[in-house]
């Protein structure tokens, strides 16, 4: 193997869920092509691309055969972008690499698991470490941009622009009685984020979606019978979500149910969260 897609074009190929709202572009509308390359002297026949070249050594399995090309595997994709990525779209970014539908853990791209797998094999190479402390806040599971986005909101730590209201899980499936799944009209259920520890569920309610009135009847039939449950559901919707003084109000209610103080020392917490806030879809992206 003396040179592989890679990159941004590799991201086009793992087919990243809402990659525009990821990169905050689209890499499929690019006119690069994105390679990396072990020798030098390739250069001279690879003209028209973005070439890097890779010095280091890397694990068997880091860059797979496919179509008749070799692509980075999405573990290296999420090594190479550290590089290319500021921390919060790194961290989106490997949410959405683990991300998968509800009660589908087979869909996802990749998972956490095997993202830290690899970097333990590819210490040396270039932001490695950036790569390692992303992987921190990056959990499997989530469903959608949206889940994803407001999980770092609750759940990254004040230094990152966070609220730092660790232990949510995304996509938790609740198992539903005989009788409320015939009212339901399913088995089970799937929280967006839930705390198992309290027994508190937060649900991300979207224009589109939530807007219908069978939506609205059906998500009210839902929180009673989790009521009876023993769980709580809080609903965050979008005008909350996009205005920052009622998206810390949520906070704040939500703060106080898990029995968690938020007190935030670091000076840096409103640039991070605008950072954060930088994240979110603008348009059509608002329904999802």
């Amino acid at each position: 193997m003396k040179e592989f897609l890679s990159h941004f074009s590799a991201a086009v190929y793992w087919n990243i869920p809402y990659a525009e709202t990821v990169f905050g572009f689209d890499p499929a509308e690019s006119d690069t092509i994105d390679y990396t390359i072990f020798q030098r002297s390739a250069l001279s026949r690879m003209k028209g691309c973005k070439i890097r070249l890779c010095q280091s050594p890397l694990p068997a399995g880091a860059a797979i055969a496919r179509g008749g090309k070799i692509i980075a595997s999405p573990e290296l994709l999420f090594l190479q972008l550290a590089s290319e990525l500021d921390i919060h779209r790194l961290i989106l970014l490997g949410l959405q690499l683990c991300s998968h539908p509800p009660g589908a853990p087979a869909a996802a791209i990749t998972t956490k698991e095997k993202l830290s797998s690899f970097l333990a094999r590819t210490s040396g190479h270039h932001s490695h470490k950036k790569a390692w402390r992303a992987l921190k806040y990056i959990e499997n599971g989530s469903a959608s941009i949206m889940e994803s986005i407001v999980y770092m909101f609750l759940t990254l730590p004040h230094l990152l622009g966070g609220y730092g209201l660790g232990g949510a899980a995304f996509n938790y499936e609740i198992r539903l009685e005989d009788e409320a799944g015939k009212r339901l009209r399913q088995k089970r259920c799937f929280m967006d984020l839930y705390y198992k520890a309290a027994k508190l569920a937060i649900e991300y309610e979207s224009f589109a979606f939530h807007s219908r009135p069978s939506e609205q009847g059906k998500d009210a039939i839902r929180s009673a019978i989790l009521d009876r449950h023993g769980i709580e559901v809080m609903h965050l919707n979008t005008i909350q979500l996009y205005d920052k003084t009622a998206c810390k109000d949520f906070v704040l209610n939500l703060s106080s149910r898990l029995d968690k103080r938020i007190h935030i020392r670091t000076e840096k917490f409103d640039e991070m969260n605008d950072r954060l806030r930088s994240l979110l879809p603008r348009g059509n992206s608002l329904s999802d």
